[in-house]
């Protein structure tokens, strides 16, 4: 990393756990100064004591509310040149289960959470002179899985509006592009897995380990390299990189998930 890279600062939605912590990480360790944003006030200032060049903002990226909050936080520091979009949530469920206030809750964290926290960023990268935005999809994005319905629209949404967006900021001097990460067990995993384990009987770790075995590599994918992929796309050497939906799958190009555990049974009548 150069000394102009070590000056800048990169926002961080989601920086609380999981992949986004994960990403944060990486920026900071590599000399960014990291922003992290996140509804969980208490976790971010157990992520946050172990940085040293942080600033913490709590907000809901749900919530309409956050876009003032984000682009506060984005003001204030010097050298803002990135934002990376990582906070979201899932779903396993069949479709004629899925209720609307369901279907709406994903969709508003996973692509207009997305929407918000780069029209807050945007104007401000742009008042910089540009910068670069990574937008966290899913593979499920890419190749939808069954039982996914709504965040695989989510997703899909998310890869469609970077894009999009890529064409709107590059004359700004903006990259924008969508990473699709594989299988990371994160809290959103433990989730499903604990589901799945309720269920059936099974240990979560030998669960795990089924979901895996698609994936040529033979093993999941991490945070550390999902942050690594990031901190790649938000350097100087990927300024020609935009538009772009890239994968840190392991190899993986379909979603051989099986989720009829977790989703639980369909009734006969509904």
């Amino acid at each position: 990393m150069g000394n102009q890279e070590r000056a800048r600062w990169v926002l961080v939605t989601g920086g609380a756990s999981g992949i986004g912590a994960g990403i944060a990480r990486a920026l900071h360790d590599d000399g960014y100064g990291v922003i992290l944003a996140d509804r969980d006030a208490d976790r971010l200032d157990e992520v946050a004591a172990s940085f040293e060049r942080v600033r913490t903002v709590v907000a809901d990226v749900s919530d309409s509310a956050a876009t003032a909050a984000l682009r506060e936080a984005a003001e204030s520091v010097d050298g803002l040149w990135g934002l990376v979009n990582a906070a979201g949530i899932s779903l396993v469920k069949h479709f004629l289960l899925n209720t609307e206030e369901e279907w709406t809750r994903i969709l508003r964290v996973n692509l207009e959470g997305t929407f918000r926290s780069c029209q807050a960023v945007a104007p401000v990268l742009r008042s910089n002179g540009g910068g670069a935005i990574v937008n966290i999809a899913s593979i499920t994005g890419r190749t939808p899985a069954a039982l996914q319905g709504a965040y695989a629209a989510s997703k899909a949404g998310v890869i469609g509006f970077s894009k999009s967006l890529a064409f709107d900021l590059g004359p700004l001097n903006i990259t924008v592009n969508a990473v699709c990460p594989g299988v990371v067990r994160t809290p959103i995993w433990d989730r499903i897995l604990e589901q799945d384990a309720a269920a059936t009987g099974r240990g979560e770790d030998e669960i795990f380990a089924e979901h895996v075995k698609p994936i040529p590599m033979g093993r999941p994918q991490t945070v550390e390299e999902v942050g690594e992929l990031c901190r790649f796309l938000l350097s100087d050497g990927a300024r020609s990189i935009s538009g772009e939906e890239i994968g840190a799958t392991g190899g993986m190009a379909f979603v051989e998930f099986d989720f009829a555990a977790a989703a639980g049974e369909l009734p006969e009548e509904l």
